[in-house]
């Protein structure tokens, strides 16, 4: 039939036009019998095929496995870590794979850890806090978890079993992230240690109440061994849930609304030594909504804003940790002039006074190379020692801090003895003032004090530092960060523990192995480390009293490099704060106590 009409159109195109032809045969646009083949597996077994039409959609069905098998769900990977979605058009072949696994009673106790600005994450204060409010309720003879909680935009969170986030359920479980009229209800964020999808946090992007669901399958759990600062003695973080998801719904606007406040505060590698701060010399003014803040930085520094959160409910106040970050991201383009950095931490470019404003999503920069510090003496006040509050303006150079070395900007005192209950804080005149009451001074106390459980604030009302542990301490000041370290005093040079901690190296987490922990070389006056590197690891190092394995310690970053190692160059970094490996291999790394140094040598 096709072949006599193409002839009848060879001899006269007006004839097969007065006849109205229309070519009845397929297309290239329509081929005909245009199928393919949808393939259902069981690992290496094929469940059945399916023929289905260009376009058309796989049918669902849910097969038997004998042996006891439930099945579980259909999945697009051999790996099972995304859902078959059976609302997607086949246009190719397709193999779906099935999820099938052994019932196992879970007898894990699972809570909700997080931060934000929502009452029960605001007490969470990222599992620093957790008590049977924060605890999912399992459903009898059912691995599922329930949990009803309001969340506001902002507040991120995981499941996991304990402080230390073990066997953690986030971002990468949900089984959606959007209502069905299409509002985006969460999103993922960051993560706590692992860096895979399902480390990552989830965020509440739409404000109410909900009501989230875990499922588990605790016979299909994993190890991520791949992760980012994974060790066997922290495995727990990194056990992953093969077939494990969060469901959720929402079951109205947010129930108990409290007042909260939001401020934002620097941290960087030398402003704060990556600790949270919060006093006046690290916050943000908030000014309506817009913050502001002028603050000198040193060339290379890296630093980032946290937020803290002000919660005030029957007349009580109470702070907790923020989920809200302010960092690369939110520079505007004019900004990039002073500033480096895409995402994540930001790096200062030249040292000066910089002055931040956020209004909310967009930070601008303004700098000033000529605003530097004035130079200030330091010295220590209070009723410690048998003193009393002002002895030391009749005896100043018994109570005035040294500089460790000259233009270092770190001031000390040392052999100081502390009884139980004084107090003291630091009080500075500019340099060569005389230190009296005719003169402005300003005071450093509790609020500027790295964490040491040993000393706390004197009362609510007072911020002076007051001696919880009696003893006899060194004093430490640092006049660029403005941070009070106050450590334990002995004749022993082995007074330090010192652990290394960088992207190649721990994931930069806290890691109290032996393997990150330098030692006292037998002349007791440097410690050391040999260490494989990548190129491109950067890295730097915590000093911790000894024995102390919580919080952070005092961060030693590039500006320490030292002058006497064959390969100090290798790690001298062209910009920012930490050290980087340019040239992988194996080095011995040495920190000179008295000199706060640290020096690279290769090893053969």
């Amino acid at each position: 039939m096709k072949k006599s009409l193409l002839a009848l159109f060879a001899i006269g195109a007006a004839v097969t036009m007065s006849l109205g032809l229309v070519a009845c045969g397929p297309t290239e646009e329509e081929p005909e019998g245009n199928t393919h083949t949808v393939t259902f597996m069981d690992g290496d077994t094929v469940l059945k095929t399916e023929e289905v039409e260009d376009g058309a959609t796989a049918t669902e069905y849910t097969p038997t496995k004998e042996g006891g098998y439930e099945f579980v769900d259909w999945f697009a990977t051999p790996s099972k870590n995304h859902e078959y979605d059976f609302s997607t058009p086949i246009t190719e072949d397709v193999t779906i794979y099935a999820g099938f696994t052994l019932f196992t009673d879970d007898t894990r106790e699972f809570y909700v850890l997080g931060s934000g600005t929502s009452e029960l994450l605001f007490t969470s204060d990222w599992g620093a806090v957790i008590t049977d409010a924060h605890k999912l309720t399992k459903a009898d003879g059912k691995n599922e978890y329930s949990i009803t909680m309001d969340l506001k935009e902002g507040d991120q969170f995981q499941f996991a079993l304990d402080s230390e986030w073990s066997n953690k359920r986030g971002y990468g479980y949900l089984d959606t992230l959007t209502m069905a009229d299409g509002t985006v209800a969460f999103s993922g964020e960051g993560s706590v240690y692992d860096d895979s999808a399902k480390g990552s946090n989830i965020v509440c992007e739409y404000s109410g109440n909900y009501t989230l669901t875990l499922y588990t399958y605790p016979n299909d759990d994993y190890y991520n061994t791949s992760g980012t600062g994974y060790t066997e003695d922290r495995k727990e973080i990194y056990n992953i849930g093969t077939y494990d998801k969060i469901t959720w719904v929402r079951n109205g606007d947010v129930i108990n609304d409290t007042v909260t406040i939001t401020d934002f505060y620097i941290k960087g590698a030398g402003i704060t030594n990556w600790a949270d701060m919060y006093n006046s010399d690290t916050q943000m003014i908030n000014n309506g909504g817009t913050y502001t803040m002028s603050v000198y930085l040193k060339e290379g520094e890296q630093f980032m804003f946290t937020s803290r959160v002000t919660q005030i409910e029957d007349g009580e106040t109470s702070y907790s940790t923020g989920s809200v970050y302010i960092r690369a991201e939110n520079l505007d383009e004019a900004s990039s002039a002073y500033v480096g950095g895409e995402t994540g931490n930001m790096t200062a470019l030249a040292s000066g006074t910089y002055t931040f404003t956020y209004n909310g999503e967009t930070l601008s920069v303004a700098f000033d190379a000529a605003a530097v510090p004035a130079a200030y003496d330091y010295y220590i006040d209070g009723t410690f020692d048998g003193n009393n509050y002002g002895d030391f303006i009749t005896s100043p150079d018994e109570f005035k801090m040294t500089e460790t070395a000259e233009g270092s900007g770190v001031y000390t005192i040392s052999q100081v003895t502390l009884t139980e209950g004084a107090e003291l804080l630091i009080r500075s005149y500019l340099e060569g003032e005389t230190a009296d009451w005719n003169h402005t001074h300003i005071d450093y106390q509790y609020a500027n004090m790295a964490a040491n459980p040993a000393f706390s604030a004197a009362s609510d009302t007072n911020n002076n530092i007051l001696v919880l542990t009696e003893g006899v301490y060194d004093i430490t000041f640092d006049s660029y960060s403005k941070m009070i370290t106050i450590t334990a005093y002995t004749e022993s040079a082995d007074t330090l523990d010192i652990y290394i901690k960088g992207s190649g190296v721990n994931g930069w987490n806290h890691n109290w192995s032996e393997d990150y922990l330098m030692a006292l070389a037998e002349d007791e006056e440097n410690y050391e480390i040999t260490i494989t590197f990548t190129a491109n690891d950067d890295f730097g190092f915590e000093l911790h009293p000894q024995g102390e394995t919580t919080g952070y310690g005092t961060y030693i970053g590039a500006s320490a490099m030292g002058t006497s190692g064959d390969a100090n160059a290798i790690f001298t970094p062209a910009s920012g704060t930490n050290f980087v490996c340019s040239v992988a291999g194996t080095y011995r790394i040495v920190y000179n106590i008295a000199a706060g140094t640290m020096d690279f040598y290769t090893v053969a």
